[in-house]
């Protein structure tokens, strides 16, 4: 055999056995690194410090905080690279304290000892910093609580700090545990500048407050002002007639806010509901603002509803039929309802607007559902004897259950999710849902109470029964 076939031989041997080293040393560290936090006894022998081991253990550091970072907006979100930047930040920050530390020590091992212990001992630390925040839901009554666990974080990590410190500098070293305490809080003094300075992104994003995803076309895009014509189209036309000698219910669903998820989710479980247990199948129509939905879903704006409802209005007998909106966004004070596409300027709905938008389209019977804080300001507008109003608050009461996070509003879920998934009383369901609402806020504590509102109009009271029996009927004939 050549020299050089037996050079490279040899070489193909090492390379495992190398990398067997590194990585049995990367797990020492790891496992020894888990008693620096915890306070518990551990010696620097027990630790192998090299360059390789710095560079493992920061790519360690980085893998956690991409894992967790997932796990808060993983579900809703998408990667981004830009959390690789506050990776780079950190380790920076981390390596320029270590040597200033080892030249205000004269102790050079600190260098390199400081950042390994650090990083070894980190990932139990990011894990429990996280932990609160993908098991709970946020609450009001949770900011106190939230604000001692972020001080108990603090000292937490400076005692870390101080612990990593003394056992990189030598044990003869002259006032040693003072040199820790000081060398802790270099290493913690980023906690409070970083902000300012560093880039802080995750790894993992959400939509932001904007509304901006790149994930997805932009709604100012030519594809999607074409796509949306032609969606609109297709769902109007789909609508099917109205029956003779039947009380038919046609459905609208409006997601009004694009910049959370939520909404879409809200008026997407009303909308099967009321397809599987109202009969509006073939009957419904959905407008929804939101980035993922734009080349096959019709946007929620004033100018498609109003072409929804004059299409409906066109379609129904309205001497018989009956009409539900559901409307499903962010209100305001003064009673108006947030819609919202990024970045097209959309006309807000207003209760006036609303209620005009119903009479030019000729609908007679309607029931208008709005999940809104303070939704409770549309009733005086929209009230009159063929009317049933219920919304998710009073007029000066905020109403939960918005967020990225949330599956649902809770009078969206409660209302139609649950009441009108289970009962064939239009009524009912609300009682249902107005119970189901108040528990879920007082367990919750969230204060003052959204104070779920309806107004029956009586005329439609007696509609309401008509409609109630015509609902049992063809559920009891469909179970036959």
């Amino acid at each position: 055999m050549s020299d050089d076939r037996r050079t490279d031989s040899k070489a193909s041997g090492v390379r495992p056995l190398v990398l067997r080293h590194h990585a049995t040393n990367l797990g020492r560290n790891l496992a020894n690194g888990l008693r620096l936090p915890l306070l518990m006894h551990v010696s620097p022998l027990n630790f192998r410090v090299d360059l390789v081991q710095l560079l493992l253990l920061l790519v360690v550091s980085a893998l956690v905080d991409v894992g967790t970072d997932w796990a808060r907006y993983g579900a809703d979100g998408y990667f981004s690279w830009l959390g690789l930047g506050t990776e780079i930040f950190g380790a920076g920050i981390l390596l320029l304290s270590a040597a200033v530390l080892a030249l205000a020590f004269a102790q050079r091992e600190v260098l390199l000892a400081l950042p390994v212990y650090v990083l070894a001992g980190f990932p139990l630390l990011q894990f429990v910093r996280v932990l609160p925040s993908t098991l709970l839901v946020p609450t009001p009554a949770m900011e106190v609580p939230w604000t001692a666990f972020d001080a108990l974080m603090i000292v937490w990590m400076f005692a870390f700090s101080v612990r990593c410190v003394a056992l990189s500098l030598s044990q003869g070293q002259p006032a040693r545990w003072m040199r820790a305490l000081a060398g802790g809080l270099v290493l913690i003094a980023p906690i409070w500048v970083a902000p300012e300075i560093a880039p802080n992104e995750a790894w993992w994003k959400v939509t932001s407050a904007d509304g901006a995803d790149p994930r997805y076309p932009s709604p100012a895009s030519e594809p999607v002002m074409a796509a949306q014509a032609r969606v609109l189209d297709e769902a109007l036309s789909a609508l099917e007639d109205e029956r003779a000698n039947v009380t038919d219910l046609y459905f609208v669903g409006f997601a009004g806010d694009a910049r959370e998820d939520v909404f879409r989710k809200d008026v997407v479980a009303a909308q099967k509901v009321m397809d599987d247990r109202w009969g509006t199948n073939g009957r419904s129509v959905l407008l929804v603002n939101n980035p993922r939905t734009l080349l096959e879903t019709p946007a929620a704006t004033v100018t498609n509803l109003r072409e929804s409802l004059n299409e409906i209005g066109a379609t129904i007998d309205k001497d018989a039929d009956v009409v539900m909106v559901y409307l499903a966004s962010h209100g305001s004070r003064s009673h108006v309802l947030e819609v919202s596409l990024p970045p097209l300027e959309l006309a807000p709905l207003t209760p006036a607007v609303l209620r005009g938008l119903l009479d030019a389209a000729g609908i007679r019977w309607r029931i208008i559902v709005i999940s809104a804080c303070y939704s409770g300001g549309f009733i005086d507008a929209l009230k009159d004897d063929n009317t049933l109003v219920m919304t998710a608050s009073a007029s000066d009461r905020a109403s939960f259950g918005c967020g990225n996070q949330s599956e649902s509003t809770f009078f969206g879920e409660a209302l139609f999710q649950n009441g009108l998934a289970q009962s064939d009383s239009m009524l009912a369901a609300f009682g249902m849902a107005k119970e189901r609402v108040a528990a879920r806020e007082k367990q919750g504590k969230f204060k003052p109470p959204s104070d779920p509102q309806i107004f029956v109009g009586p005329a439609m009271a007696e509609k309401l029964k008509e409609l109630d029996r015509g609902n049992a009927a063809r559920r009891t004939g469909r179970s036959v």
